[in-house]
């Protein structure tokens, strides 16, 4: 039985890693399709951004707790000094600081508790979070369409939302094959997971509307800071930990 899961878990690794070279091949192509429709547009860092810190935190992830730790330390000072800077024209500040440490301690502790408890179950979190994102940005800028939450996310679309459940519904089918739950379980939670994560961005999107600010910093290209580069995960990594521990034998 050991055997077996081993094998699936082999098998699973296997075809995130071909998956990562393909994605990596077509993203190569895409940037070079970006700048001939609009060289001024910041798609291309997006995806530059992207092409780096995927694979870097997929492997802090999956082979090195050492680093995942050192990476969960120096994004939540990140994410601190962020948050104190976003809300430094607010006149309680008691007030918004505690939300601030409810909106980020809370998170980090639960993908430090997923950490723990499996990589794979960190690994399939992330997937669907970063291909939700992914598609949804690429299906809203491609096809556009009805605005999804328009003031406060003036770019987000319904077609961009169902673009990445489609891709969310894809990470759920191969991660089945990880887990003991099944197909059906994963494909599933999977989708649920793609709605929270569009929650979550628009929750982190509301609070920049609230202080009139665009981005929460500019330290990665193309995505402004770390909350605005993991605001799918503040709400996600809480139901996940509730996922894991509810229903514990499909894990």
């Amino acid at each position: 039985m050991v055997k077996d899961n081993e094998k699936h878990l082999d098998g699973a690794k296997k075809i995130f890693t071909k998956a990562n070279g393909i994605v990596n091949k077509l993203f190569g192509k895409l940037i070079a399709k970006i700048d001939e429709l609009d060289p001024s547009d910041n798609t291309k860092q997006r995806v530059i951004s992207a092409v780096i810190l995927v694979p870097l935190a997929v492997y802090a992830i999956c082979a090195s707790k050492s680093l995942f730790f050192f990476f969960a330390i120096v994004i939540t000072i990140l994410m601190t000094a962020e948050w104190l800077d976003l809300i430094k024209s607010a006149q309680d500040q008691k007030k918004w600081r505690l939300i601030g440490l409810a909106y980020i301690a809370i998170p980090m502790y639960c993908v430090l508790e997923l950490r723990m408890r499996d990589s794979n179950i960190l690994l399939w979190m992330f997937a669907v979070i970063w291909s939700t994102d992914i598609f949804a940005f690429f299906s809203g800028k491609t096809f556009g369409g009805p605005k999804l939450a328009p003031e406060i996310s003036p770019n987000k679309t319904w077609t961009g939302l169902a673009g990445g459940i489609f891709a969310s519904m894809i990470i759920g089918f191969i991660s089945a094959f990880m887990f003991r739950g099944g197909i059906f379980f994963f494909v599933f939670f999977s989708i649920v997971l793609a709605v929270v994560e569009q929650a979550s961005d628009l929750l982190e999107s509301k609070f920049k509307r609230t202080f009139g600010v665009k981005d929460s910093g500019n330290i990665i290209p193309g995505h402004g800071g770390i909350l605005d580069r993991l605001d799918g995960m503040m709400l996600t990594a809480p139901f996940v930990l509730f996922l894991v521990t509810a229903f514990s034998n499909r894990f």
